[in-house]
């Protein structure tokens, strides 16, 4: 070949490979384009996946914080202490019942993907009376998809479910035992479990301790102070009498600025009853337990004229009252019948319960024990007095010098012949709700 055909044929090579090389332009470019397409769309998928996960956990705690709420009906309207007094229907029907009521009021309040619930379905379970169960089913429909909404997809529903129950442990179901109430934060007044001179000691928990009296769930009492040393006689009616206690120093107190709290803190050196009312009390109390002289707590052994008005400043400071009377700014019981409805004082110091016409809690609402004398012809301060359950009421205010106007909400009798394992009330409530799904 000659050199002249050698050049031609090398200079045609030459423009083949860079005709060739110039064809293969952009193709890098087209793979790393797709390979980001594929990276933002796993990214994109991921970011849905987790708004989905969030929306699940949300759906979750409204569930939860919603049957909680529910349940806590069954006690404060009395249901575990009198279900035969207090209509199933009013408490849980599936739509409008106390307990219905409140749970779907709870989980509205609360967000899933940035909007409420789209529905709260609520069920009973009845089965067991003395603890009955509530669920709660959240669903949230139409949530919203950021990206995946590319490829034609709508958006995702959730669903939570919870379950909770009132637990009565004063009901005795035989093996295992039930286990005992151990309550703290009660109020320092030790109720007869009778009526002078306790011939009969039945008048509040019924003598087998397995239920306490229903006729009393959502009626109106008053708590009548009397002095330690009182003799065996029939006191003047209203014949729910009670011994002030004498219990350790309390702890959450409100401050003496506070409505009617002046006399926070001006007790006699080691006397606590005063504060013990309008303070949370660390003393604990439980079935079987005697109050009496040289034990931790005692009858407080004062005369009524040093009782009276300490027991009527302390319980217008625990319910926020300007004065004695129905009127004051305390929150309200309407008391027509079981459940007894709560209304929002304007004393109330929470600002969203004030002049509420229907709340779920109070600090009117309280738990006392209740006691049952020893055999013999004492029944006072001198002698050992033993506690037989617990006794819940709404405070409606303090009408006379140490008498005590209230609604029952709630009765907590004790089984001695099973001690069993002590559990902790519910705040002021003798009868625990807990979730159990």
């Amino acid at each position: 070949m000659t050199s002249s055909s050698a050049k031609t044929t090398n200079h045609i090579s030459r423009a083949h490979h860079k005709s060739s090389r110039k064809g293969e332009r952009g193709v890098t470019i087209f793979i790393v384009a797709a390979g980001m397409v594929s990276l933002l769309a796993m990214a994109v998928l991921a970011i849905d996946v987790v708004t989905l996960y969030v929306a699940s956990g949300q759906a979750q705690q409204a569930a939860d914080a919603a049957a909680l709420a529910g349940a806590a009906a069954f006690s404060s309207s009395g249901f575990t202490s009198a279900p035969g007094i207090v209509p199933q229907s009013s408490v849980c029907n599936g739509s409008s019942g106390d307990a219905d009521m409140r749970a779907q009021a709870v989980a509205g309040k609360f967000t899933i993907g940035g909007t409420a619930p789209s529905s709260v379905v609520t069920s009973c379970n009845f089965t067991e009376v003395e603890n009955p169960q509530l669920t709660v089913t959240v669903t949230r429909t139409g949530l919203p998809s950021f990206f995946a909404r590319i490829w034609g997809y709508s958006g995702s529903t959730v669903t939570a479910t919870a379950k909770a129950e009132a637990y009565n442990p004063s009901f005795n179901a035989g093996s295992p035992p039930s286990p005992t109430i151990d309550v703290t934060g009660v109020k320092p007044w030790l109720v007869f479990n009778c009526q002078l001179p306790c011939a009969s000691p039945n008048f509040i928990a019924y003598p087998n301790y397995a239920i306490s009296n229903p006729a009393l769930i959502g009626t109106r009492i008053t708590l009548h102070l009397t002095a330690f040393d009182t003799p065996a006689i029939p006191p003047p009616a209203p014949p729910y009498t009670f011994y002030a206690i004498d219990a350790p120093a309390p702890v959450s107190c409100p401050s003496s600025s506070a409505v009617s709290c002046n006399q926070i803190g001006t007790g006699p050196p080691g006397l606590f009853y005063h504060d013990n009312i309008a303070c949370r009390g660390t003393a604990h109390f439980s079935c079987g337990q005697p109050i009496g002289p040289g034990r931790p707590i005692q009858v407080d052994t004062r005369s009524l004229g040093s009782l009276h008005p300490r027991t009527d400043a302390g319980t217008e400071c625990l319910i926020h009252a300007n004065g004695s009377d129905l009127t004051q700014g305390q929150d309200t019981f309407t008391a027509t019948g079981p459940p007894v409805t709560i209304g929002g004082g304007s004393n109330n110091p929470n600002s969203l319960m004030r002049l509420a016409s229907s709340i779920s809690r109070s600090d009117s609402v309280v738990t006392v024990p209740v006691f049952n004398c020893p055999a013999g012809p004492t029944c006072n301060g001198t002698v050992d007095l033993q506690i037989a359950g617990f006794l819940q009421v709404g405070i409606q205010s303090v009408p006379t010098p140490g008498d005590i106007s209230a609604v029952v909400l709630n009765i907590a009798g004790c089984d001695p012949s099973n001690p069993g394992v002590s559990i902790s009330g519910a705040g002021t409530s003798p009868v625990p709700v807990r979730l159990i799904r």
